[in-house]
């Protein structure tokens, strides 16, 4: 018996219609799930919290204004989740500036922060302005060191300083960040799989990934 393949099932038209409505599903469960991780976000009655900052800047001397809100919609219901199910709340920072960074330091509800940006072990370029070493120091004075995990979505690089960025913040074991610069398929992969790629490296400054 022969099989015949039928070629007009696969013109431009019917990929176009079959790609349009699995776009269309995937955005209608993704919404959902927006929607019932606000909720449930809603619903967490502990007072401590993950700080999720997101920044508009993209590059030394580029800002996307909408670069943030994007990230949000992509990353929303899994973050937030993530964070639920240990038992705290998720704060989203839209264009986040250094004071909001600032606030989330020296708020000892926050005890986990995300930052999401241009950056390096030792930096990280807020809305308004780069967060160095330096200015954490400061952010830090007479703070105790937080118990949560330091998750910083930048670019793994090398920097000015010896120590990182999240480990003036918290313990070093609970420090993670990328082992190289990165494209946006790091983010969109630990955005839906809640940071998994980012915390199996395991990168400490001047160690090998």
């Amino acid at each position: 018996m022969r099989l015949y393949r039928n070629p007009s099932l696969l013109t431009r038209r019917n990929v176009w219609l079959f790609l349009r409505y699995v776009c269309l599903h995937a955005f209608i469960i993704h919404a959902s799930l927006g929607a019932i991780a606000n909720v449930r976000n809603r619903m967490v009655r502990s007072e401590e919290y993950g700080a999720i900052l997101l920044s508009d800047r993209v590059a030394d001397d580029l800002t996307l204004r909408s670069i943030s809100a994007l990230a949000w919609f992509g990353a929303y219901p899994y973050w937030t989740y993530y964070f639920n199910n240990r038992g705290m709340k998720a704060r989203w920072f839209l264009s986040a500036k250094s004071g909001d960074l600032k606030a989330a330091v020296r708020d000892p509800r926050c005890q986990s922060i995300v930052l999401v940006g241009h950056g390096s072990f030792c930096l990280w370029a807020a809305t308004d302005a780069d967060v160095t070493n330096d200015e954490m120091t400061a952010f830090m004075k007479d703070q105790p060191k937080k118990k949560g995990e330091w998750l910083q979505l930048t670019c793994g690089v090398p920097d000015a300083w010896p120590v990182k960025l999240g480990e003036l913040v918290m313990d070093p074991a609970r420090v993670y960040t990328y082992a190289k610069s990165i494209n946006a398929y790091y983010l969109v992969t630990d955005a839906l799989f809640g940071f998994k790629y980012i915390k199996s490296l395991k990168t400490r400054l001047g160690s090998k990934p």
